[in-house]
């Protein structure tokens, strides 16, 4: 997959090609949204996104080409011209849904308050958060809910990473941090920094997860077939198994978040 925007005389043969046929699925995504789309310990894409077009490519004869490494707002632009088909996991928005086609949900993620122990305020609801200076990953969305009130009522900074947004709230330069459970929680096992920064109850928002495709692939023909595999997936109970798989390859446990 060419990162450049320069396609070479092959990769534009090939990008031809599949504009009228899908017998290759290009995959994007974030590589760090666990268990949706995120590379494993032994350098494995992998994730729930990822094993349901997997499983849809499988059943059809398609090939699957995973890239999830490259920049969030990279893979939308590369998406947006069909040059990548389908990111393994995305939040609706209005403005996306006009530019891409979504699946239906396959997964609801928690959007968490994430504070340090030594700096605890008090919180049970978004407008608690006016007053203080959070942050919050750049280049993606939280849900409408959270987007449109953070940007209107509250004191937000944007970091360009996980690792590095955690890094200000150990700091102390801001005062809590936005960001879905176990992505934030597998964040902090690996900074090792599980002990001092927690997520507060309750989740600011619950926000389903869909694959997202380019309307200029030829791949978004197969979306109504691919919803009834989610549909299929979620009623024998593979969505929650293999949802329960993937946050088991984090470090901590799903019972106790430790």
């Amino acid at each position: 997959m060419s990162t450049t925007g320069i396609l070479s005389p092959l990769e534009a043969q090939q990008a031809d090609a599949r504009k009228t046929t899908c017998d290759t699925i290009t995959v994007g995504g974030p590589a760090s949204w666990q268990p949706v789309s995120y590379i494993a310990s032994d350098g494995r894409q992998s994730g729930l996104g990822i094993d349901i077009i997997k499983e849809y490519a499988k059943r059809h004869g398609i090939k699957v080409e995973i890239d999830i490494e490259l920049p969030w707002a990279r893979t939308l632009d590369l998406l947006l011209q069909g040059k990548i088909d389908v990111t393994a996991g995305a939040y609706f928005t209005d403005e996306r849904q006009r530019v891409y086609q979504y699946s239906d949900p396959f997964y609801t993620d928690e959007i968490m308050v994430f504070q340090h122990v030594d700096r605890r305020f008090g919180y049970s609801k978004i407008e608690d958060l006016r007053g203080y200076r959070g942050a919050r990953p750049h280049g993606g969305s939280l849900g409408k809910k959270i987007d449109t009130y953070s940007s209107q009522q509250l004191d937000v900074m944007y970091s360009p990473t996980n690792d590095r947004i955690f890094d200000l709230l150990r700091a102390g330069h801001v005062d809590y941090v936005l960001l879905a459970r176990y992505d934030g929680l597998a964040t902090l096992h690996k900074l090792g920094a599980q002990d001092t920064i927690i997520a507060v109850e309750p989740p600011v928002d619950h926000n389903p997860v869909r694959l997202m495709f380019s309307r200029n692939s030829p791949c978004v023909k197969h979306v109504a077939q691919i919803n009834m595999l989610i549909a299929e997936l979620g009623q024998n109970g593979t969505i929650d198994d293999r949802t329960k798989y993937h946050l088991e390859q984090t470090v901590f446990s799903l019972e106790t978040g430790s």
